[in-house]
């Protein structure tokens, strides 16, 4: 198994439209029929996101973050913005924050919740190269990979799931706030946590979260985490045997052998029970190198129909 298990600790837009031209319109799929996720557009789209900043402390993120907004909204979601402060823990240095939680169907008895952050990192103090360890890092896999699975599947979702069911989509910012032992991470995900009263009233039926993160890697293989099979153990070996029975063998049946505070651990905390899809084992980790090139359109596909038949079933 490629897989090599490293032991780190984290806290750490239907289908996706790009213009090309004109094509004919494509054949309705039957009802029952699993979604087309096309992984090169799912690749374009990540090459789009790449060029609006989202890194912390970028001067035009702003822009960025509207531009997701709207994406959101043009899909029909109700949109919900929870801006806050971040701090960085080793300078004190302010960071204006802003989680996104884009809802469908919010008055629907039935709830869930997917999340991912879209902030990227400012510093790569994994790199290889000390002289470059204070810059940010392009964050293709690490910040874009989850956004743009959750951005594919939001028209999939609206339009296939019953009308008793509804979700929203959660965006978090200031998850890669953290500095290696000064602590800081997952920065949105806190503050939601200890500001519910900020957020859409409808989270607190969620009957469930699952968070993406690092889920494009080209040799893309994902392990059970150990938080994510503490906090909702059921929800896990929902997930992997919807993985074991589309044939996605991304999907491993191992264990991580370290837990990994990410963003799910905090939606926990909140009262949503939830887990986490990861693929840690990344060379390219908080390095220059997390670049398009090392990102998948095959395995942001994957996931996406995962997932898919994950919340269908559930």
């Amino acid at each position: 198994m490629r897989h090599r298990l490293r032991l780190r600790s984290w806290c750490l837009l239907g289908p996706v439209v790009v213009s090309l031209g004109c094509h004919p319109a494509p054949s309705p799929e039957p009802p029952n029929a699993l979604p087309t996720f096309e992984p090169a557009a799912l690749l374009r789209l990540t090459t789009v996101l790449l060029q609006e900043p989202r890194t912390l402390g970028h001067p035009e993120r702003d822009v960025s973050i509207a531009a997701l907004r709207a994406r959101l909204e043009r899909e029909g979601a109700t949109v919900h913005t929870q801006a806050f402060d971040g701090y960085d823990p080793l300078d004190g240095r302010v960071m204006p924050l802003a989680n996104l939680f884009a809802s469908i169907r919010p008055d629907a008895p039935r709830q869930f919740i997917l999340a991912t952050h879209f902030d990227t990192r400012p510093w790569a103090e994994s790199d290889p190269d000390p002289a470059r360890r204070g810059q940010p890092i392009p964050g293709a896999n690490d910040g874009t990979s989850g956004v743009v699975v959750l951005l594919a599947l939001l028209p999939t979702l609206r339009d296939r799931l019953p009308d008793d069911t509804g979700f929203t989509l959660v965006f978090f910012d200031g998850e890669e706030l953290g500095r290696p032992g000064h602590g800081g991470y997952c920065a949105g995900s806190t503050y939601f946590a200890e500001h519910p009263d900020e957020a859409p009233p409808v989270l607190e039926r969620a009957r469930f979260g699952i968070v993406l993160d690092m889920v494009g890697d080209a040799e893309l293989t994902i392990a059970r985490e150990p938080n994510s099979v503490r906090q909702h153990p059921e929800l896990v070996d929902h997930v992997w045997n919807s993985a074991a029975a589309l044939g996605e063998r991304a999907f491993v049946d191992a264990t991580y052998p370290r837990a990994i505070l990410d963003d799910h651990v905090l939606l926990s905390r909140a009262g949503i029970p939830s887990i986490l899809l990861i693929d840690y084992d990344y060379d390219a980790w908080h390095t220059h190198a997390d670049t398009i090139d090392r990102v998948s359109g095959e395995s942001l596909a994957a996931v996406a129909r995962v997932v898919f038949e994950a919340v269908r079933t559930q």
